[in-house]
C-alpha cells in the first residue's frame, strides 16, 4: 500500500524537529545549523488598505520545509522518524510512504492492514 503524506513538507513542526534532531543528534552546533537552514526563511505579507495605502509585513515561517532543497527529504525523514511501531514493514523516503505485509490469506492481510494503519493514522 502507498501513502503519500499530504503537505508533509508544509506541516513539519519546527520546534519538534529541533526535539527530535537533538535526540538523535549529539552535536547540538549541527541541530542550530540545521535547524537555521530549515527554519531561516520568510515571506511577506501585503495588504491593500484602501484607505492608508498599501502595507508590507515580514512574516517569518514557524513550520515547513523548503521543498526542493537537498536537506528537505532528510529532514522529512527524520520528522516521521519515531512512527509507531506496526506488524507491517514501513518504508519512507520524503513525504511518500509504502507499507507492505505478506500472508497466505488475504483476509488476514486485510486485518493486519486495517489495524496498523488505525496506529499510523493516530500518529500521522
Amino acid at each position: 500500500m502507498f501513502v503519500d503524506l499530504t503537505a508533509a513538507y508544509d506541516t513539519v513542526w519546527h520546534r519538534g524537529l529541533t526535539y527530535k534532531l537533538l535526540r538523535l543528534l549529539t552535536d547540538r552546533h549541527m541541530v542550530h545549523r540545521i535547524m537555521e537552514m530549515v527554519g531561516n526563511r520568510s515571506f511577506i505579507l501585503t495588504s491593500d488598505a484602501s484607505r492608508t495605502g498599501q502595507t508590507e509585513q515580514v512574516r517569518r515561517l514557524k513550520n515547513g520545509d523548503s521543498q526542493g532543497s537537498l536537506l528537505a527529504p532528510l529532514v522529512c525523514n527524520t520528522y516521521i522518524s519515531d512512527l509507531p511501531t506496526t506488524v507491517f514493514r514501513k518504508y519512507a523516503y520524503a513525504e511518500d510512504l509504502t507499507i507492505m505485509h505478506a500472508g497466505r490469506d488475504w483476509q488476514a492481510v486485510e486485518g493486519v492492514l486495517r489495524k496498523d494503519m488505525a496506529t499510523a493514522g493516530e500518529y500521522l
